[in-house]
């Protein structure tokens, strides 16, 4: 074989596996955003705050803050402008479920909206009432086919548009958190999805960062609960019986 056919067999191999990789890459890797984190979270808005710090002229004198005991108290909101437009590093509510798909094999569907509303009440360290309401119609994942089907499949947003999640009991935190501490605890409430309204106990982490509340959380969700059936597809092969709900949320006072 001369040097001439060796280099042509080396570089034709060589495109081989630049070639599968790029398949791999499109088709098969699983591209599914990280779950919620806190560490993540308060990233957001640290970098944000950074930028935002950065880009002015001047610092405007701000107001002494208040009593650590009193930090909380009050009406707060979900805030939406955090996040520069980017859906992982703003306020969201999503889902996250396996699938296995027709000539890809496992992957982890993840959709999110940031279309949310809600209003929390604190006294004192104690979360008093929550109300949170997230447009399922908004929901965005990695596939527009995905996204289609679950307006008439599974969630069937285009009759069911909403989840809403309402506190049954309040949440004492034992004490106000001061700035970037973090705490851990349960909140018990309503939780509406397709239709169906049922009691639930979320687990939540969060941390105070200067005038903002960050919280997130994960549970699991058993879609029979909800009257949830499965997405039927000739792409999909089969859904798991459960999925996770996750959110991320910012709380700004009001």
């Amino acid at each position: 074989m001369s040097k001439r056919t060796r280099y042509l067999v080396a570089g034709a191999g060589a495109g081989l596996v630049l070639a599968f990789v790029a398949i791999w890459l499109v088709f098969f890797r699983d591209t599914a955003p990280e779950a919620v984190s806190l560490g993540d979270a308060v990233g957001s808005v640290t970098s944000t705050t950074q930028t935002t710090l950065a880009g002015s002229e001047t610092t405007p004198q701000a107001d002494p803050p208040p009593a650590q005991d009193d930090r909380l108290d009050g009406s707060w909101t979900i805030d939406t402008t955090l996040g520069d437009g980017e859906v992982d590093a703003g306020s969201f509510v999503g889902y996250r479920v396996k699938e296995e798909l027709a000539s890809i094999g496992a992957k982890t569907a993840v959709g999110r909206t940031t279309s949310l509303s809600g209003t929390f009440s604190f006294t004192g360290s104690a979360l008093e009432s929550a109300d949170i309401v997230a447009d399922l119609t908004r929901l965005k994942s990695d596939s527009g086919g995905r996204d289609e089907q679950m307006r008439t499949q599974s969630l069937e947003t285009n009759t069911f548009p909403e989840a809403a999640f309402t506190l049954t009991a309040p949440v004492d935190l034992g004490a106000t958190p001061g700035d970037g501490e973090s705490f851990s605890t349960q909140a018990n409430g309503e939780l509406t999805i397709h239709g169906v309204t049922r009691p639930i106990v979320v687990p939540i982490d969060g941390q105070l960062i200067g005038e903002t509340v960050v919280v997130v959380g994960r549970i699991e969700i058993a879609f029979a609960d909800y009257g949830i059936d499965k997405p039927s597809s000739f792409r999909v092969l089969s859904v798991e019986d459960t999925g996770e709900m996750e959110f991320q949320l910012f709380l700004a006072k009001s």
